[in-house]
């Protein structure tokens, strides 16, 4: 088997293949014997067809096969022995298939182009690092005390309000009948967490201790219980304490309840969380910076398969994103339509730098370990609480862990950028109507 290889422009190759007869014959035999082990013909045994029978009946299934076994004994030496890397399905073209003749098939594909890399201290980017004031690291406290709230019995007001937990009886009917689930004692709700069937809780505001009343509510249309769907249901109650929420003291006390010795302990740790957790933001922000410079430094040809790629993909972020801010999916698509000229730009940009990337990563040797995955699988992992678990099997499969190591070498190569270019530090506070938000975010 010959390879020839030939250069299309910058980004396209096209392989030449030569077969000679010989391997195209010994391969026609193999796949003959094959298929007369398999298949059976009156008057013949399994494995003594004769061959003219073979060919007359499975020619054209022989020769498909045989074609495809040598076109991907082409394929794994262009790949094995010239270090070729295709970026895109290959087009076949070739000649007809035939016993006793030479075989000869071209494979095009795309590939990556050469890239010559120019100095790195023509970039500078600015690297943020965030400190959180002594506001921020209380605010962030009165969240970690809220989660450790009781509900208390109210002393001063014997009237239901929102966010209140009450403690209440109830009885319910569909047409002047009982149904399954629909009765309870000192059944306890919060009002306005949205546990029970919309309209009910809101009844419950304003009602006072010991008062007997009604609540007449719909079932929603597509309630799980079908016989109680879109049916219309009065719930006798009898309301019997109201409870008031109460967030514990900021003290010693809550810090032991997080397992710190003391307050100071628990304010330290609190402001290096917020800290880290705002500086991790910062780091990637300035990571994005770096890859945005290198992919608007450069001009050479990409391949448009990763382009167009890469185009698809921005596309469904945008209108991923509108969709989930509240826009309807049909307008956030018509929206993200009328950005295509700026998405076409970004992808662009985005490939050229993951080129840049990779190429940085081949001269410097950069590659990541199996035992770095791991740990950051670990790190995650630890976050999640019981959804650890799930992520580490997530993980386990061969595409997931392939990309978690494409992203994790991406941004090694990225941070040894950083140490290269120019980059400017900048202190500053952890803002605080940020902060407001993403605490409420993780509620």
């Amino acid at each position: 088997m010959q390879l020839e290889i030939e250069d299309l422009g910058t980004i396209r190759k096209r392989v030449h293949v030569e077969v000679p007869a010989r391997r195209v014959d010994s391969t026609f035999s193999q796949v003959y014997n094959t298929i007369a082990q398999k298949v059976s013909l009156p008057g013949f045994r399994r494995g003594r067809i004769p061959m003219s029978h073979l060919r007359k009946r499975y020619g054209a299934q022989a020769s498909a096969e045989v074609a495809q076994k040598l076109i991907e004994a082409g394929w794994r030496a262009m790949l094995d022995d010239h270090g070729l890397v295709p970026l895109s399905e290959p087009e076949l073209g070739g000649e007809r298939l035939a016993t006793g003749k030479d075989y000869a098939f071209t494979l095009t594909f795309e590939v990556a182009p050469a890239i010559e890399l120019k100095p790195f201290d023509d970039i500078t980017v600015e690297q943020v690092t965030f400190e959180a004031s002594e506001a921020i690291v209380l605010h962030e406290l009165g969240h970690i005390a809220e989660h450790h709230a009781t509900y208390e019995l109210v002393a001063d007001r014997d009237t239901a309000q929102m966010d209140d937990l009450v403690v209440f009886d109830y009885a319910g009917t569909v047409d002047g009948e009982a149904f399954e689930g629909g009765t309870a004692q000192d059944a306890e709700l919060v009002l306005g967490s949205g546990r029970f069937i919309p309209g009910f809780e809101g009844q419950l505001a304003g009602k006072t201790v010991s008062s007997d009343f009604d609540v007449e509510v719909p079932f929603p249309a597509d309630y799980p219980e079908a016989l109680l769907a879109g049916k219309d249901a009065m719930f006798a109650c009898t309301l019997k304490a109201i409870k008031a929420k109460v967030n514990p003291a900021i003290d010693d006390a809550l810090a032991e309840k997080m397992g710190e010795k003391n307050l100071d302990a628990l304010k330290e740790k609190t402001k290096a969380e917020v800290e880290k957790r705002h500086n991790d933001q910062a780091v990637n922000e300035t990571r994005e910076q770096v890859r945005t410079a290198f992919g608007e430094q450069y001009g050479f040809e990409c391949p448009p398969s990763l382009v167009d790629g890469m185009v698809e993909e921005k596309r469904n972020q945008r209108i991923m994103n509108l969709v989930q801010s509240g826009t309807a999916r049909d307008e956030a698509e018509a929206e993200v339509e009328g950005q295509t000229d700026e998405i076409e730009t970004e992808a662009l940009s985005y490939v050229r730098a993951n080129l840049i990337i990779d190429t940085i990563a081949e001269k410097q040797e950069i590659e990541v370990e199996e035992h770095e995955i791991e740990a950051h699988i670990d790190e995650i992992a630890a976050q999640m609480g019981p959804y650890g678990q799930q992520l580490r099997q997530m993980y386990g499969q061969e595409g997931r862990r392939s990309g978690l190591r494409r992203k994790l070498k991406e941004d090694k190569v990225l941070d040894f950028l950083l140490s290269e270019i120019n980059v400017t530090s900048v202190t500053k506070p952890v803002p605080e109507h940020e902060h407001c938000h993403e605490d409420h975010e993780g509620e």
